[in-house]
C-alpha cells in the first residue's frame, strides 16, 4: 500500500466534522438559531438543512468516484469547466478556509477572557468595532496559529489520531451534556416551540437558508483523495454520518440553550431577548445551562469539548488550505514554491504560508473576522453550485437520470444559498452585516486582479476562454457593493432623523455617501478596465494564432509540392534501376540454366540471392513514391488526418519475410539477434492495403534498430488471436503484431500521449506516432507495454488490426 495512503474510514469522517463545525457551534444557537426559529424550528430547519446538504454531499462522492485529484472542487472545475472557473472556485474557497480558521483560532481570546479575565489584556494598542486590541491577546493568538501550523506540518501520523479522537470527544461530550440536561429538565421550557413574532414557515425558510455557512467544510475531504486507504464509493456515507453528527450538535446546543434559563425569566423568549444585557455567564445561554445542572464539572466537560472543536477545526482547515495552495502551485498559478510537499503528501510549504499571513489577523479584532465569516455563506453556494454543476455535467456525459435529477437539484438550490442572504430584509436574522458586503466586495476584485495577473503570465493560454467567469466576478463585485452601499444608506437615514438640527450632520452624510459611491464605481471601473487589458490581450493572441496557422498552412503546401515533384523526380531513375535489377536477375536465370560446368563466367548463387532481395526492395521503395504521390505528404498522415486505404491480396508470411530480408543486414552489422515468427496463422492470405502495412512494420523495426544497443535483440511475432464469421462469404480475423526490442525504455508520458494527438516535443519518437495514425486508419489499436522503473525489461509495441481474409472474399 502507498506510504501515503493512511486516512481510515473514521479519519476522514473526524475530518469532515472538524471542518465544518467548530467554536460557531457553541454560540450561534443562542444567538442566531433560538431566537429567530425557535426550538422546534431550529430542529425543522435542520433537518431539511440536513436532507439539502446530503444532496450536495452525493454531487461532491460522484465527482470523487470519478477524479483521482486532491484538487477538490477546484479540479472538478479545471477539468470540466476550464481553468477560469476553477480559479474563482479556488479563490473562494481559499477566503472561506481561511475565515472559519480565523475565527476558531480568535475564538481562543473571548475563551480566555472568560476563563482568566484580564490575564492577557494588556499592552492595549487600539479598538476595533469596539473590540479592544491588546499586545497580550495578539501574542496569546500567534502562539495557537504556531503551534497548530507547525503540528500540521510536521504532526505526521500523530496529526490524525489526536484529530479523530478530537472529534469524537467533541461528538460525545456535547451528547452527553444534552442527555444530562434532559433528565433534569421539564420539556415545557421549549414552550413556545416557534417564535411570536414571525409566521413558522418563514423561521424555518430562514435558517434553511443559512446551511452553507451551518455546514461549509464537511466537503474538505475531497482534498484528500489521495490519502484514502478504503474505496472512495464509501465516502458519501461517510460525509452523510459528518453531516448528521453536525446537525446533531447543532440541535443539541439549541435546545441546551433554554433547558435551563435562569429563574428571573418565565419563558426562554424572555431570557433570549434580554441575555445581551445579562453580565458573567448568564449572558452565555449554553454554558448558563450546564453551570446551573453541574455546576463547575459541567463546565470543564463543556470547555472539554469546545477545545476539542476549535483543535479540529484548526488541524483540518490548515491542511485543507495548504492542499488548495499546493493545488495552485502545481498548476503554475502561485509561484512552484507552493507545490512541494511531505513525504506523506503533507502540503508544507502552502501550510506555511498560510501561517504566516495568519499572524496579521490577530490586529484586525475579532469583530472583523466575524463580518469575514459571514462571506461563507456566499462562499458555500458557489463551491456547492460549482460541484453540483460539475456533477450534472458528468452524469448528462454518461446519461445517469439519478446523478442528473441530484446534480440539478444542487445547482437550485446553491442559486437559492446565494441570492437569499444576500438581499438585505428578505430572511429573518439572516442579513450580512454592511461591513462583510464590503469584505466581500473587496476579495472579488482582489481575486480579479490576482486573475489577470495570472492571466498575463499564463504561457500556456490555459485562462480567458470563459467570459462566463468574467460577468460572474463583475456581478459579485457590483452586487455586493450595492448592497453596502445600500446598508450605509439605510444607516444614516436612521441616524439623521434625531439630527436634523445639526445642518453640518447632514452634510457629513451626504459627503459620506458621495465618497462610498466613488469607492463603488472605481471598484466597478478598475474591474472593467481589466476585463478590457483581457479582451484586447485575447484578441492580439487569437490574431497571432492565426497568422501562425496561416503561416504553417503555406509552410506545409510547400512541403507537398517539394515531396510530390521529389517523389516525381525520384520515381524516373527508381524504375531504371529497376529495370537494370530486373536484366541482372534474367542473366543470373539463364546462367544457372547453363549446362557448362565449372565455368568461369558463371554468377555466384550469393549474389543471385543479393539481386533478389534488391529487386523487392526496390519494388517497395517504388510502391511508398507511388503512395506518396497519390496520398499527400509524410506530415499529412503524421497529423492524424484520414489516410486512404487501398486493399489487395496480401500473404502475410511473405510479408514477414520481406521485412526479415529488408533489416537482417542493418541488425547483423550491430550484432542484433533479429528474428520473425509467424504463429499458427489459419489464414494467411488476407485482404488489406499492403503498402501502408509494410509502412507500419518499417517505422516499428525501425525504431526498435534505432534504440536498441549491441547484442541486445529485436523479434516480431504475428498470431491470428481470433476470428468472426461476418455474413455469409466474409471472415474477419483479429490479427496480433509483436514487436520486442531490447532497447531503452519509452517514457510513460510518450506512451500517455499515444491516445492523444500528436507531439511535436517527442518528434524523437515519431516512428511511434507515424505507427498509430495507421493502425487507425486500418481500424486497430496500439499498444506499448514499457516499464521505465524496470529497466532491462523488453518493450513490447502491440498492434491489432481486423483483417478479412481473402479466401472468404471470392
Amino acid at each position: 500500500m502507498d506510504n501515503k495512503r493512511h486516512l481510515s474510514a473514521l479519519n476522514i469522517w473526524g475530518l469532515s466534522l472538524g471542518c465544518a463545525v467548530g467554536w460557531g457551534a457553541f454560540m450561534v444557537p443562542a444567538n442566531l438559531f433560538i431566537p429567530t426559529a425557535g426550538p422546534l424550528g431550529t430542529v425543522i430547519s435542520m433537518g431539511l438543512s440536513t436532507v439539502l446538504l446530503l444532496i450536495i454531499a452525493y454531487n461532491f462522492s460522484q465527482l470523487v468516484n470519478r477524479y483521482n485529484d486532491d484538487g477538490g472542487i477546484v479540479a472538478y472545475t479545471r477539468n470540466i469547466l476550464g481553468y477560469d472557473h476553477a480559479f474563482l472556485a479556488g479563490w473562494i474557497l481559499i477566503i472561506a478556509y481561511l475565515s472559519i480558521m480565523w475565527a476558531n483560532a480568535t475564538a481562543t481570546i473571548l475563551l480566555s477572557r472568560f476563563l482568566f479575565g484580564d490575564v492577557l489584556a494588556w499592552g492595549y494598542m487600539y479598538t476595533v468595532a469596539g473590540f479592544d486590541i491588546n499586545f497580550g491577546e495578539i501574542l496569546f493568538t500567534w502562539m495557537v496559529f504556531f503551534v497548530f501550523g507547525l503540528f500540521s506540518c510536521y504532526g505526521d501520523i500523530l496529526r490524525k489520531i489526536i484529530n479523530t479522537c478530537l472529534a469524537v470527544l467533541f461528538f460525545a461530550t456535547v451528547v452527553m451534556l444534552f442527555v444530562a440536561l434532559y433528565i433534569y429538565t421539564p420539556t415545557d421550557v421549549f414552550y413556545p416551540p416557534f417564535q411570536n413574532v414571525t409566521s413558522p414557515a418563514m423561521q424555518i425558510f430562514s435558517m434553511v437558508m443559512l446551511a452553507p455557512w451551518m455546514f461549509f467544510g464537511f466537503e474538505a475531504v475531497t482534498h484528500t483523495r489521495s490519502l484514502f486507504n478504503f474505496s472512495t464509493r464509501r465516502l458519501f456515507p461517510i460525509m452523510a454520518a459528518s453531516i448528521v453528527a453536525g446537525g446533531i450538535i447543532y440541535v443539541l446546543l439549541a435546545a441546551m440553550a433554554v433547558m435551563a434559563i435562569p429563574a428571573e425569566f418565565s419563558s426562554w423568549t424572555s431570557y433570549i431577548a434580554q441575555k445581551n444585557s445579562l453580565d458573567g455567564i448568564k449572558g452565555l445561554p449554553v454554558f448558563n445551562s450546564v453551570y446551573n445542572v453541574f455546576g463547575q464539572e459541567g463546565l470543564v466537560i463543556l470547555f472539554l469539548s469546545i477545545l476539542a472543536a476549535i483543535s479540529t477545526s484548526l488541524l483540518g482547515l490548515y491542511r485543507i488550505t495548504g492542499t488548495i495552495i499546493q493545488y495552485y502551485g502545481t498548476h503554475k498559478i502561485l509561484p512552484e514554491w507552493f507545490s512541494k510537499e511531505a513525504k506523506d503528501g503533507t502540503p508544507q510549504n502552502g501550510i506555511i504560508f498560510v501561517m504566516l499571513i495568519s499572524m496579521l489577523i490577530p490586529f484586525l479584532g475579532r469583530v472583523s473576522v466575524v463580518w469575514l465569516c459571514d462571506v461563507i455563506t456566499v462562499a458555500g453556494a458557489i463551491a456547492y453550485g460549482y460541484a453540483s454543476l460539475c456533477s450534472y455535467i458528468t452524469a448528462r456525459r454518461e446519461n445517469d437520470q439519478r446523478g442528473k435529477w441530484l446534480g440539478g437539484i444542487g445547482v437550485a438550490v446553491s442559486a437559492m444559498f446565494f441570492f437569499f442572504p444576500l438581499i438585505p430584509g428578505l430572511l429573518l436574522g439572516g442579513s450580512l452585516e454592511t461591513e462583510s458586503y464590503l469584505m466581500l466586495s473587496g476579495w472579488s476584485l482582489f481575486g480579479f486582479v490576482y486573475y489577470w495577473y495570472v492571466f498575463k503570465n499564463d504561457e500556456q493560454h490555459r485562462f480567458g476562454n470563459s467570459t462566463s467567469m468574467f460577468i460572474m466576478i463583475l456581478f459579485l463585485n457590483f452586487f455586493s457593493s450595492s448592497l453596502w452601499l445600500r446598508q450605509r444608506l439605510e444607516g444614516w437615514i436612521s441616524i439623521i432623523p434625531s439630527e436634523w438640527e445639526s445642518i453640518s450632520y447632514s452634510e457629513l452624510a451626504a459627503d459620506s455617501l458621495v465618497k462610498d459611491s466613488m469607492m463603488q464605481m472605481l471598484m466597478i471601473l478598475f474591474i472593467l478596465l481589466l476585463m478590457a487589458d483581457i479582451f484586447i490581450t485575447i484578441k492580439r493572441r487569437e490574431k497571432k494564432l492565426f497568422q501562425t496557422f496561416q503561416h504553417q498552412h503555406e509552410i506545409n503546401q510547400a512541403k507537398n509540392t517539394f515531396l510530390g515533384n521529389l517523389s516525381h523526380d525520384i520515381r524516373i531513375p527508381m524504375e531504371a534501376a529497376q529495370t537494370s535489377v530486373h536484366l541482372a536477375l534474367e542473366n543470373c536465370t539463364i546462367c544457372a540454366g547453363c549446362p557448362e560446368e565449372n565455368c568461369q563466367r558463371r554468377i555466384p548463387d550469393r549474389l543471385t540471392d543479393c539481386l533478389g532481395k534488391l529487386d523487392t526492395h526496390s519494388q517497395l521503395l517504388v510502391g511508398l513514391i507511388d503512395n506518396m504521390l497519390k496520398k499527400g505528404s509524410i506530415m499529412h498522415n503524421t497529423h492524424m488526418d484520414k489516410i486512404p486505404i487501398d486493399s489487395v491480396t496480401v500473404d502475410l508470411r511473405e510479408l514477414l519475410q520481406q521485412m526479415k530480408d529488408l533489416f537482417s543486414l542493418q541488425m547483423q552489422e550491430k550484432n542484433l539477434f533479429f528474428e520473425v515468427y509467424p504463429v499458427d496463422l489459419q489464414h494467411p492470405m488476407v485482404f488489406c492495403d499492403r503498402i501502408q502495412l509494410k509502412r507500419l512494420l518499417i517505422n516499428l523495426l525501425s525504431n526498435a534498430y534505432e534504440y536498441c544497443s549491441a547484442n541486445g535483440g529485436v523479434m516480431v511475432t504475428l498470431v491470428e488471436v481470433s476470428s468472426m464469421p461476418e455474413g455469409e462469404r466474409a471472415l474477419y480475423g483479429d490479427y496480433e503484431f509483436h514487436v520486442h526490442d531490447t532497447g531503452i525504455n519509452i517514457p510513460p508520458i510518450i506512451v500517455k500521449s499515444l491516445t492523444e494527438d500528436y507531439h511535436p516535443d517527442y518528434s524523437d519518437m515519431s516512428g511511434l506516432y507515424i505507427s498509430r495514425s495507421i493502425v487507425q486508419s486500418m481500424g486497430g489499436t496500439i499498444e506499448v507495454d514499457s516499464a521505465s522503473e524496470q529497466p532491462g525489461k523488453d518493450i513490447v509495441v502491440k498492434f491489432t488490426l481486423p483483417i478479412v481474409a481473402k479466401e472468404m472474399c471470392l
